[in-house]
């Protein structure tokens, strides 16, 4: 067949220089209906026609049914495009409890719900990779909420094109490309895609960064998102420093996570360094909670502070869902949810993006 031109040929050159995706994978390509998700679907297909990859693509899609027939219709449409491109379609339900009256889903509930739907499925479908639909505007937002919420270094780095949920990888393989070149490419196909109208909700956090503070900031620097981008490049290769660091102090610190929390030496991460050794701790509390929203650097270098200061044991509580407590030998993670536990009004987050917003260090 002809060589692939304009997008195609640029993510076609992407995956081979980065090697993000392995010939003949088996694929599991999360599709909400909305543009972004479409594009990705529709440009891994087009890629696959080539005599390379030769990848088993298959479409899955999670329906939270929070919107009604709006729900049931965006799942008709990622049905029909499946079968358009003759590929296989996989989906699952979620009902998901609204956090408040005003039925905004807390970020954290929606985004653990889906992508525990997304590995099931990809597991029920034996696919060790899972490829997201995220894309340079994203990346742009997530840095901008991360550093509105108090994240150091590893957060500031943003997504990650290539992550790992146990044996399953997870790629973002449209993290280079802008939203607008993504519509514009699916505008020249003639292919349609579905509005999400929460996407306009300015009760969202990610809404009002989008049509509010990236608009005042592009004010005073057209070049924001690009700038924000190129810099998470820089700070990633800094946070996978740090992480590397981070559990090499983890290791020295004898950490042993059970089912009811966690532990680790006090010593070794009271002597370390403030950036390592924070970066210990979130990874320790995050394997207990599995939830880092209202815990940030701040919140982290202050119980540096108290295991530097002093030796008597100590308890520390974070947003009603972790307890830290000092021993004078052993720091122990307990996991302390409350049903009556509010998360501030800023964490809440629209369900129907496929992604990844919590503050990290």
């Amino acid at each position: 067949m002809p060589a692939p031109r304009g997008l195609i040929q640029e993510l076609d050159q992407y995956l081979h220089r980065r090697r993000l995706l392995e010939p003949a994978a088996r694929i599991l390509i999360a599709c909400s209906g909305g543009a972004d998700s479409v594009a990705l679907v529709r440009l891994l297909h087009a890629v696959n026609q080539s005599d390379f990859w030769h990848w088993k693509l298959m479409v899955g899609h999670v329906n939270h049914h929070l919107r009604g027939q709006e729900s049931r219709r965006d799942e008709d449409f990622v049905r029909r495009l499946a079968r358009s491109l003759d590929l296989p379609f996989h989906h699952q339900d979620l009902n998901i409890q609204p956090a408040h009256q005003l039925k905004i889903v807390s970020e954290n509930s929606a985004r653990d719900a889906r992508y525990k739907a997304l590995l099931a499925l990809a597991r029920q479908n034996q696919c060790p990779v899972i490829a997201l639909a995220h894309h340079a505007d994203d990346q742009a937002e997530t840095i901008l909420m991360r550093m509105l919420r108090g994240a150091g270094v590893t957060g500031l780095a943003g997504m990650n094109d290539d992550d790992r949920r146990g044996k399953i990888r997870i790629v973002r393989p449209l993290l280079p490309w802008p939203r607008s070149k993504l519509r514009t490419w699916l505008m020249s196909l003639g292919t349609s895609w579905r509005e999400d109208r929460s996407n306009l909700d300015q009760r969202f956090f990610r809404n009002r960064i989008r049509h509010e503070l990236l608009p005042i900031l592009e004010t005073y620097q057209p070049r924001i998102r690009e700038l924000l981008q190129r810099n998470s490049r820089h700070d990633r290769a800094t946070a996978d420093f740090l992480n590397e660091h981070a559990r090499q102090l983890l290791r020295t610190a004898r950490y042993r996570h059970y089912r009811s929390g966690a532990s680790l030496a006090r010593n070794v991460i009271a002597s370390a360094a403030p950036a390592p050794a924070a970066l210990a701790l979130r990874i320790a509390i995050s394997s207990v909670s599995g939830d880092m929203d209202g815990i940030n650097t701040a919140n982290l270098l202050e119980v540096l502070d108290t295991l530097r200061t002093t030796t008597a044991r100590t308890t520390i509580q974070f947003a009603g869902r972790v307890t830290l407590i000092l021993n004078p030998d052993r720091i122990r993670v307990i996991q302390t949810i409350h049903k009556d536990a509010q998360r501030p009004d800023h964490t809440a987050e629209k369900v129907g993006d496929y992604g990844v917003n919590s503050a990290e260090v």
